[in-house]
């Protein structure tokens, strides 16, 4: 009976030794991932079809003055992007005490004054000088959004232009 024991313990010992001799299992996978690898596996010769990539976000999206306009400068919404490509007509051209150059962009050339409901300002700034456009001559800018809201200013602008289209 003595013996019986020795020889358990002596018989676990061999076959736990034995385990450790043997190479490591992989980690069993989930049954989603083996069931893809399967498939894969028996259907190397047709690749899955790929799923249509987005088409890419242009650099400049077009917005029309009252597009950019009726966006609330404190709400951001999915056609909102930092730049945008505005057009509309020259109705005024000043520089500013910063050295800036401040157009001012209508959607109709006969609007006298800041119309904030149907005009932008767009900046050229030193660093990145514009041909200044003449008055009345219709206009594309390419540049920064940023909504003015300085005492007595209130308005979109484009600052600083990047590109300007005449």
């Amino acid at each position: 009976m003595k013996k019986f024991p020795a020889l358990l313990s002596v018989a676990l010992l061999a076959i736990s030794s034995s385990a450790f001799a043997q190479s490591p299992q992989p980690k069993p996978a989930s049954k989603k991932s083996s069931t893809s690898k399967s498939t894969a596996a028996s259907t190397k010769s047709t690749p899955a079809p790929a799923k249509p990539a987005d088409p890419p976000k242009p650099l400049y999206p077009e917005l029309t003055i009252t597009e950019l306009i009726a966006e609330d400068a404190n709400r951001w919404s999915d056609k909102m992007d930092t730049r945008a490509s505005v057009s509309g007509f020259v109705t005024q051209v000043d520089k500013t005490l910063d050295g800036d150059t401040a157009i001012r962009i209508c959607e109709n050339p006969k609007i006298d004054g800041m119309d904030r409901n149907r005009c932008v300002i767009a900046k050229c700034i030193p660093k990145i000088p514009c041909d200044v456009p003449h008055l009345g001559k219709p206009i594309t800018v390419r540049g920064i959004t940023q909504y003015d809201a300085k005492v007595g200013a209130h308005w979109w602008e484009i600052h600083p232009i990047e590109e300007i289209e005449k």
